[in-house]
């Protein structure tokens, strides 16, 4: 039990800017094994975005709630997500070179044109669907987090590494197959329990856009790095919103 409560706080310590003053472990296999509360961290986000909605829905208009919950998400996580999605589009976008140069842009702290353009074009779709979602399943301010988080494990899983060390390298090609069972079964669990049966289509869906997302950073750099599950994190959260109304309409 002390085992699992220092994996999950030190989740919240890593991917969120949620103040956890402990010392706790640290190793490898700490993230290995806790890799199950990735969905978690994602409802934890979703839950404080849904939260401030819930309290301002009844003052300001859906674009402005909209707005506001995007801004929530990108305080609480740092804009960790979101800045490897910008470095990616640098990277894989920018430059027509081989895998070297593409990582090397990719860890430049710069942010070029293509990436500048690509976190713009990211904020505008989500504060659109959000402001739709609003309107309609509110609920789904919640769901996409947490299947975006789950489709981290996913790619860590199906995935190899694109360069000896980095961040990334604490997830990717590490995640058994028994810790990516239980985070697909706390996926599901708490994504049907927000918006029913629908849940297993957007789910089955992330999966299908990890698996094609895999594929493409595998050409463009034959594996992964940290800033490409990020980037994976931000492109399911979007196609989940859109699929929704895709399904539903």
């Amino acid at each position: 039990m002390k085992n699992i409560v220092n994996n999950f706080l030190l989740y919240i310590q890593f991917f969120t800017r949620i103040p956890i003053n402990k010392s706790l472990n640290c190793e490898d296999k700490n993230f290995i094994e806790g890799t199950p509360f990735f969905p978690i961290i994602g409802l934890i986000i979703g839950g404080f975005q849904y939260a401030v909605y819930y309290g301002l829905s009844t003052k300001l208009n859906s674009l402005t709630l909209a707005i506001i919950a995007v801004l929530i998400s990108i305080i609480i996580t740092g804009a960790l997500h979101l800045d490897g999605f910008g470095d990616c589009a640098d990277g894989f976008f920018a430059f027509k070179g081989g895998k070297e140069k593409i990582i090397e842009i990719m860890k430049d702290s710069r942010v070029g044109a293509f990436g500048c353009i690509a976190i713009v074009f990211n904020i505008l779709l989500k504060v659109s669907l959000i402001s739709s979602t609003i309107n309609t399943t509110p609920l789904l301010i919640i769901t996409a987090p947490i299947i975006g988080r789950f489709s981290i494990v996913f790619l860590s899983y199906i995935g190899k590494s694109a360069k000896p060390q980095g961040t990334g390298n604490l997830f990717i090609g590490k995640v058994k197959g028994i810790n990516f069972i239980f985070t697909l079964l706390i996926s599901v669990a708490l994504t049907y329990l927000f918006i029913g049966e629908i849940a297993i289509l957007l789910i089955i869906t992330s999966i299908i856009v990890t698996y094609l997302f895999n594929k493409f950073c595998e050409k463009k750099i034959e594996g992964l790095s940290g800033d490409t599950l990020g980037a994976n994190n931000e492109i399911v959260e979007i196609f989940t919103l859109i699929m929704y109304f895709v399904i539903t309409n």
